[in-house]
């Protein structure tokens, strides 16, 4: 039954946020703190090792800090609303398996003119993770080595094969913060700074992930175009049609909410994925105690997950309460020149990070509160929101510890340094360069 308290944090969370009741997110944070709490054992060393961080600088903080008594609120509110966005988004994992079509998605995707095989991976692993999160990973990678069971390759052809493919899917992830209006560096920055916009970032962050995809384009496709020759089967793909169908209607759900309310596309994308799941579920079971379950262990399934958004929430505001932000960005408001630099300062020091296992999350929550007091000085903070956008896309495919680089190395069977040292390091090599030139390109165009 303690279980339940997952779900129930995430439903208080979701009605504050459609209800606009801020102090429901205090009664979610409750919940979410007391299923963990309860639960700490079973969650993987690392979160735990973070949620121990986590407390120690939450009784430093109580112990010799002078907080301000909203600071717990907000807090509170931080915890509960980014736990509750990974949970909510990952939902839709249940979607995919009640859809065998999805098993098809590599026959359709290793078919058509050989030029276009990777960037038709890349896309399609980006439009999926844009809605199933971390859960696009095991999605994809589950349904390969299921795929590549029906053909007699032999050992090396398949590991060939699981790598080629696995790393595409992983670049198409990567271009998910850049450009997906449900990622959680739009909903930090656009939540943190109204005045930053999704449709405003856009075209920049469209720009950095075409760079990427040529970058990856480049050294992958040939690849692809190999392990189609060795499988040699062309038979059509069945349900792509209606997966694509289903997908738009889905995109456009949430389009439509974010126009006629004031949730942005990725709070509209927090609300309409458990409700289109749970009317969905309930039509196909028939069972209203069935679907929680269902929903409730995919919850749980997705707990560690959750667990090191929300500390990552936590660390991010106490280290913005505690660090001298405002002071700090007193001091680059007088430079507006150091624009570019804190960009490309942001871009380098996440992804520097996330090498040595500090979540990019925690590196993200810490550098939006420094541009949220350089806006409030009227200091232009689109370039730096830029490079976190960036810097964010690549630690995603460069940290040894990130979720995406251990579901990896687990389908693959090699060492999560390989999977970011030997597969990614010369693609991040080549690439970095390219986004501080975009960088300093877009600084120069906006100010």
């Amino acid at each position: 039954m303690t279980a339940l308290l997952l779900p129930l944090g995430v439903g208080l969370e979701l009605l504050a946020l459609a209800g606009q009741w801020p102090h429901l997110s205090w009664a979610a944070a409750a919940a979410l703190a007391a299923y963990y709490l309860l639960h700490y054992r079973r969650l993987l060393v690392y979160p735990r090792v973070l949620g121990l961080i986590t407390l120690g600088m939450l009784i430093a903080l109580l112990a010799f800090g002078d907080p301000e008594p909203a600071l717990w609120g907000q807090l509170a509110s931080a915890m509960a609303y980014y736990t509750s966005f990974l949970g909510a988004l990952g939902l839709i994992q249940l979607l995919a398996r009640h859809l065998p079509h999805l098993r098809e998605m590599h026959k359709a995707l290793l078919t058509g003119r050989p030029l276009w095989l990777y960037p038709r991976y890349v896309l399609t692993a980006g439009s999926i993770g844009s809605i199933l999160n971390f859960g696009m990973m095991s999605l994809m990678c589950g349904t390969l080595q299921q795929h590549l069971q029906q053909y007699p390759l032999d050992e090396a052809q398949r590991r060939s094969g699981m790598r080629v493919v696995m790393l595409a899917t992983l670049r198409g992830f990567a271009l998910v913060p850049l450009v997906a209006p449900t990622s959680v560096t739009i909903a930090m920055l656009t939540r943190e700074m109204p005045e930053l916009s999704w449709a405003g970032m856009l075209p920049y962050g469209l720009t950095a992930a075409v760079l990427l995809l040529l970058v990856g384009w480049r050294r992958e496709n040939r690849n692809l175009v190999a392990l189609r020759d060795h499988i040699g089967d062309g038979t059509p793909a069945r349900g792509m049609g209606q997966l694509l169908f289903g997908s738009l209607l889905g995109l456009s759900a949430i389009g439509l909410l974010a126009s006629v309310s004031v949730l942005s596309p990725s709070q509209a994308a927090m609300i309409l994925i458990p409700l289109g799941m749970a009317a969905y579920l309930l039509w196909r079971e028939r069972s209203p105690r069935r679907v929680m379950q269902q929903m409730t262990d995919n919850l749980v399934a997705m707990h560690n997950e959750m667990f090191i958004f929300g500390c990552a929430a936590l660390m991010g505001g106490m280290l913005g309460a505690t660090v001298p932000l405002e002071q700090l960005a007193a001091w680059l408001a007088l430079k507006p020149e150091y624009s570019v630099v804190l960009a490309t300062g942001s871009l380098l020091g996440i992804i520097l990070l996330a090498l040595v296992g500090i979540a990019p999350i925690v590196s993200l929550a810490l550098m939006v509160g420094l541009l949220a007091e350089l806006a409030r000085l009227g200091v232009p903070i689109l370039t730096p929101a830029v490079g976190l956008i960036c810097g964010f896309s690549i630690s995603m495919i460069f940290a040894p510890f990130g979720p995406s680089t251990l579901i990896l190395s687990r389908y693959s069977e090699v060492s999560p340094y390989q999977v970011v040292f030997r597969w990614n390091g010369p693609f991040v090599a080549t690439a970095i360069p390219l986004l501080i030139a975009l960088l300093v390109i877009i600084h120069w165009l906006v100010n």
